[in-house]
């Protein structure tokens, strides 16, 4: 469970670790592979999730699916709640 929670807060933080790490592991790995202005979101979920299951195994928690739906979970966290309270309005209105 733990673990889950450690990949929510991955993925919630994919944004803010864009700039200071996606953007320089981008350009440095820029002379060999070629990285999209678009691919650099994906970038940083990589790094972040990369960093929970690091932190995951120190700490000797989580599964393989928990990380992976915990980042999910976090990455796509905002967007799912302003949908469910859309649609808690809609129904009330």
């Amino acid at each position: 469970m733990f673990g889950f929670l450690i990949a929510i807060a991955a993925g919630a933080v994919t944004p803010m670790v864009e700039d200071p790490l996606a953007r320089r592991a981008a350009k440095s790995m820029g002379q060999h592979v070629e990285v999209q202005e678009n691919e650099v979101r994906a970038l940083a979920f990589m790094i972040a999730m990369i960093i929970a299951g690091v932190v995951c195994n120190v700490l000797d928690t989580g599964s393989p699916l928990g990380l992976a739906v915990g980042g999910a979970l976090g990455y796509f966290g905002a967007r799912l709640l302003r949908w469910g309270q859309r649609s808690i309005e809609d129904r009330r209105s």
